[in-house]
């Protein structure tokens, strides 16, 4: 670690650790993070942004900026929630590790193992050497179902649909893997589909009470919400830019329903949140307090095959691994078309972050990590100013 670094991560960890009883200290924070968000939406000319911060003392601020409805000028707020597209994959996790806690199942097993009469899995690529850990950690070879433009095609003729395992699964019936099994990384929605399925088989539960019951209800999450419905409470409009592909209006929510049934994502995501709970949840998922320390570990723990995604990114099970300029950051993205999240949990401070916009071309200029680094290079610039007023 070089002597820059070091400086700035002990000025964090003073930032995050220390309690300051300097009111105008806070007050200068606040300001100058909402100054920095509002300046984030109007360079990237995006609608709307929504951020909560968790530091280390436990301490919750909220910041909106932009509309939840940029034709009528309606701000967007706190209470507002939105789809957080693959974060969603976060819960389907805890719930598993969860069930390897219980010892109901184990990493190595094979998925085919737990559906022997289902006979249509066979058509899978790669499926008969296919482990729980595989689909986990992006190592099957699977392909992206929702990447297959016959998705978008069914759901403009058919947007309320109501999709089983089967339908989802099809579309990537009889083809050729990305990679051998466990020999290559590539993210697909396709295993979380298949370890939703899991879930429900060991549990013999809806997977959406499962969630409720193991961790909305006792982690008080109470603004996190189920995505099986077209109708949501508090979701803001919606703004897409997507490929023709894709089919989208520029509007992706009209009088507060969404242009589809967000039930196609399940447990590859599935689930809508103000980004409050957004920040909570990741403190709890990154602090492992739903389950052990060595799935915890695992989790966060870069896979063989997912050290080097690309420049300062890897993929454990379950999460990225981010090597940012304020140190290691565990995280997640998300995106359904109209929005995009992220989630982040930096470890040397105990802090968490939480970022959601209303729109999907967001990422156009900068990275969702790259907002949260604009929004923490702030906190750094006013800890050096109060250290050398004092």
């Amino acid at each position: 670690m070089n002597k820059t670094i070091t400086i700035s991560v002990v000025i964090l960890f003073c930032l995050f650790g220390c309690n300051s009883s300097d009111k105008q200290f806070n007050s200068e924070i606040h300001e100058n993070i909402t100054n920095t968000i509002d300046q984030l939406v109007k360079d990237n000319n995006i609608p709307g942004l929504n951020l909560s911060i968790i530091f280390k003392n436990g301490k919750q601020e909220n910041y909106s900026s932009g509309y939840a409805d940029k034709e009528n000028k309606i701000k967007l707020n706190a209470d507002n929630v939105m789809f957080s597209g693959s974060i969603g994959k976060t819960y389907a996790v805890a719930i598993l590790m969860q069930l390897i806690d219980e010892g109901k199942i184990k990493l190595q097993d094979k998925i085919t193992d737990y559906f022997p009469k289902i006979e249509w899995l066979n058509l899978l690529p790669n499926i008969h050497g296919i482990t729980i850990e595989m689909l986990l950690k992006h190592t099957s070879g699977l392909p992206e179902y929702v990447q297959k433009p016959e998705v978008w095609d069914t759901l403009k003729i058919n947007p309320g649909k109501t999709w089983t395992y089967k339908d989802r699964l099809s579309f990537i019936f009889n083809d050729k893997p990305v990679h051998k099994a466990g020999k290559g990384w590539f993210y697909s929605d396709t295993n979380y589909i298949l370890l939703g399925m899991l879930i429900e088989k060991i549990t013999g539960t809806y997977y959406y009470d499962e969630v409720k019951s193991r961790i909305l209800i006792p982690e008080k999450l109470i603004f996190t919400h189920a995505a099986d419905k077209r109708n949501i409470k508090n979701l803001p409009i919606g703004y897409s830019k997507l490929p023709e592909m894709f089919k989208m209006p520029e509007k992706v929510v009209v009088n507060g329903k969404y242009i589809f049934n967000p039930q196609l994502e399940w447990t590859g995501g599935g689930i809508a949140s103000t980004t409050s709970d957004l920040a909570k949840w990741a403190k709890i998922y990154y602090e492992g307090k739903l389950f052990s320390d060595s799935l915890l570990n695992k989790i966060i723990t870069p896979n063989s095959y997912g050290k080097m995604i690309e420049d300062s990114l890897a993929y454990g099970m379950g999460s990225f691994i981010y090597e940012t300029k304020y140190g290691k950051a565990f995280g997640h993205t998300g995106f359904v078309p109209g929005f995009v999240s992220i989630f982040a949990y930096y470890p040397e401070h105990k802090m968490s972050i939480a970022l959601q916009i209303n729109c999907d071309y967001a990422k156009k200029k900068l990275s969702l990590i790259d907002y949260l680094d604009k929004i923490l290079v702030v906190l750094i610039k006013n800890q050096n100013n109060n250290n050398v007023n004092k």
